[in-house]
């Protein structure tokens, strides 16, 4: 196990810069094998969803309880098998002022806009009782798709994970771990951006709830999830496990659906991942049911102390 001097444990729930040169210096002094150099049945990609400020720390806007725990497990987890990981693919979910999800692309009866939390049905705006502020008849659609075909109402969100913010940026203890992986084994940490398209939600990494055909990022990155395939271990750990997670681990089961031999390659970290917590709604019974699912799909579901990566 790989035991860096510039990780401190203790820092995870802090925000600050990463350092740079401390962590270079390190990394500089370790004979590790490039990445490049890993054969066939030893390739394997890391998948870290949304480990972002605005989820993990207690000031962020849509905190996720326990997140410092799952964080903490997961750069364990790499520090651990630090010549055994390929490739590390943070995901960040991305957002600017005007989104479907947020109250400012609504107004209610009474001109005002909808707070966070609420739930916009096609039913209340056939009624009147929300209208859009741009693209009604799309606002409409995709109201209706998203019951219809995703089974899901319309949630109004907190602002959150705001491209430009803090609350956007990587955990730093955890960006700082990425980086020491990346410079040591000379792999390039491959950042996935997600989430910034104005009229769709967008929780899984690897399709928007609506697909969006004006957009270039509106439909199914086959283009990732090829490449995930490729690799002999898929290992998948970050927050929500409610949302985010889970939804990222259904797209990956629908896209391998017909491949179950490489489903079998898939490792969830259920140690690496918490629910939003709701005081009405069990989303971690809602997720647990979803991952049994997955199970009697071939996806292992193990802990970040498991011997996986052998």
């Amino acid at each position: 196990m790989i035991t860096p001097k510039f990780y401190n444990d203790k820092k995870i729930d802090e925000i600050y810069l990463p350092r740079f040169g401390e962590i270079k210096e390190e990394a500089y002094k370790l004979d590790i094998k490039p990445s490049a150099k890993d054969k066939a049945g030893e390739k394997t990609a890391a998948l870290l969803i949304d480990f972002q400020i605005d989820f993990c720390n207690k000031a962020g806007s849509l905190y996720v309880p326990e997140a410092e725990i799952d964080i903490s497990n997961s750069i364990q987890f790499i520090l651990k098998n630090f010549e055994k990981i390929t490739t590390v693919y943070p995901t960040l979910d991305t957002h600017i002022a005007f989104q479907i999800f947020y109250g400012l692309w609504w107004l209610d009866e009474n001109n005002h806009h909808p707070a966070p939390f609420t739930i916009i049905t096609k039913d209340d705006v056939e009624k009147g009782k929300y209208k859009p502020v741009v693209k009604p008849v799309w606002s409409l659609d995709y109201i209706k798709n998203l019951e219809d075909n995703a089974n899901k109402p319309l949630c109004i969100w907190p602002e959150h994970t705001m491209l430009g913010t803090p609350g956007h940026a990587l955990v730093p203890a955890l960006y700082e771990i990425c980086y020491f992986h990346s410079i040591t084994r000379k792999s390039q940490t491959s950042f996935q951006v997600k989430g910034d398209i104005p009229e769709t939600e967008m929780y899984g990494v690897f399709s928007p709830e609506v697909k969006v055909p004006q957009s270039s990022k509106g439909g199914i990155n086959t283009n990732l999830l090829k490449i995930l395939g490729t690799h002999d271990k898929i290992v998948v750990m970050g927050e929500a496990k409610s949302h985010c997670v889970l939804e990222s681990i259904r797209q990956l089961v629908d896209f391998f659906q017909d491949q179950p031999e490489t489903l079998s390659r898939i490792y969830i970290l259920e140690d690496c991942m918490s629910s939003v917590q709701h005081p009405d709604i069990d989303f971690e019974a809602i997720a647990n049911k979803e991952f049994d699912t997955f199970r009697k799909k071939g996806l292992h579901i193990v802990k970040s102390t498991d011997d996986i990566l052998v």
